[in-house]
């Protein structure tokens, strides 16, 4: 029952970039990809690019080519 009835809906959910940013770096290991966040999260890869551009523009992560954000905060906080 609760499978069908949530067949047609959407779910929205907010992220605390600021929070999500200073916790990139205990997660990852300098560089985190679009795929790599989107599967962790579990959203789509278009969903996942704006939220590293929103972190890019806070100045969490660094876009390092094409592929990689290279992360700007450590896990301790510290910027690298």
């Amino acid at each position: 029952m609760g499978v069908e009835a949530l067949a047609g809906d959407r779910v929205s959910v907010r992220i605390d970039l600021h929070r999500l940013g200073r916790r990139l770096g205990r997660v990852y290991r300098g560089f985190v990809t679009v795929e790599m966040l989107s599967e962790d999260l579990c959203i789509s890869r278009c969903s996942a690019g704006k939220v590293l551009s929103a972190l890019e523009r806070l100045g969490y992560v660094e876009r390092w080519n094409r592929r990689f954000y290279r992360i700007r905060v450590g896990g301790d906080g510290v910027s690298r």
